[in-house]
């Protein structure tokens, strides 16, 4: 299943924002993935280049 279009492929600084805010709320990367309509592994790879742990769940 494809998710966005590849002129959405680069990330903009308010999804980036978008993303911190999120993962703050307490949401999965899989829930953040369909809000910001990109793959988990495009947002966990984001997390990545940003320099975002992934919240561990206890």
């Amino acid at each position: 299943m494809k998710l966005s279009k590849k002129s959405d492929a680069v990330w903009t600084a308010p999804q980036d924002e978008d993303l911190r805010r999120q993962l703050l709320a307490g949401r999965s990367v899989n829930e953040i993935a369909l809000r910001l309509k990109r793959s988990p592994l495009a947002v966990r790879t984001r997390m990545t280049m940003l320099g975002i742990r992934e919240p561990k769940v206890d």
